[in-house]
């Protein structure tokens, strides 16, 4: 009798092993969890939400990486990206180099490429990415972009940016500080100074380019730019310091990846 009722579901019981399996081959390998801390998941398109248990654990196509409060996790992906989460992050993985910031702080640094363009989107701004090292922050008290090497092309998901420039005034104030505490008949030429840097450095654009060393404040519409400080420096170095000997063996191969891809860039530049 029962294997006569095995015969009969049989059917349905390869249907639905043939249904998993390639629904399972359809989601694209984009990455792995390399090292954690804390309590982290991955969640996949349908809502289903799994432990991150293990080194090594697989991050496919539309998954999202979550960490809970205290918790970390490093994510290493195959399109030359690296990834470190705090505490009460979100990362989705959707396309092939395509990443959505969903709210956090968290960690980039991007191996250079040729010919592909790559993105971070967030919740206030796209991030075009060059070869690049950066945070992106959003959470209750803030919103914005720290960037430690390469550049940044930064578009608005909608009306053009009221965009603030400061990094001429800092410059100026290193250069002239030493001489300001010595000299203060200087301090009328610096107010003046900083009068027309506020008139001047003001524009209004849809995208921008943020240098290295610079850092972005989002306010609605209003975009702070400045250099970093040492808070910031602060958060690049306990980043790395989590990513450790795994974020070492990373600049290596990217440095080896770069040398490559500049090679091949200049003999293809020869052949014309």
């Amino acid at each position: 009798m029962l294997h006569a009722i095995f015969e009969r579901f049989l059917p349905i019981i390869v249907i639905l092993v043939f249904t998993h399996t390639a629904y399972a081959h359809d989601q694209v390998l984009r990455g792995e969890v390399i090292r954690t801390e804390g309590e982290v998941h991955v969640v996949d398109a349908s809502g289903e939400r799994r432990v991150v248990d293990e080194a090594g654990f697989r991050v496919r196509e539309m998954d999202t990486v979550v960490t809970a409060e205290g918790s970390i996790a490093v994510v290493r992906f195959t399109d030359g990206a690296l990834s470190v989460l705090d505490e009460k992050s979100r990362l989705q993985v959707e396309k092939t180099s395509w990443l959505s910031h969903l709210g956090g702080r968290i960690y980039f640094t991007f191996k250079k490429v040729f010919g592909e363009r790559r993105q971070v989107k967030t919740r206030f701004a796209t991030l075009g990415i060059r070869g690049t090292t950066f945070i992106v922050y959003d959470d209750d008290n803030r919103q914005g972009v720290a960037l430690e090497e390469g550049l940044l092309d930064i578009e608005s998901p909608g009306p053009a940016f009221e965009i603030h420039r400061q990094q001429q005034l800092d410059e100026f104030d290193a250069y002239r500080q030493e001489v300001l505490r010595q000299k203060q008949a200087f301090q009328r030429e610096f107010d003046d100074y900083k009068e027309q840097v506020k008139s001047e450095f003001i524009e209004y654009k849809t995208s921008f380019s943020l240098p290295p060393n610079h850092v972005v404040r989002f306010h609605g519409i209003r975009v702070d730019e400045s250099i970093i400080d040492d808070r910031i420096r602060a958060d690049f170095e306990n980043f790395e310091a989590v990513a450790g000997e795994l974020l070492n063996e990373f600049s290596e191969q990217a440095s080896q990846h770069r040398e490559q891809l500049e090679n091949e860039h200049i003999l293809d530049e020869e052949d014309f």
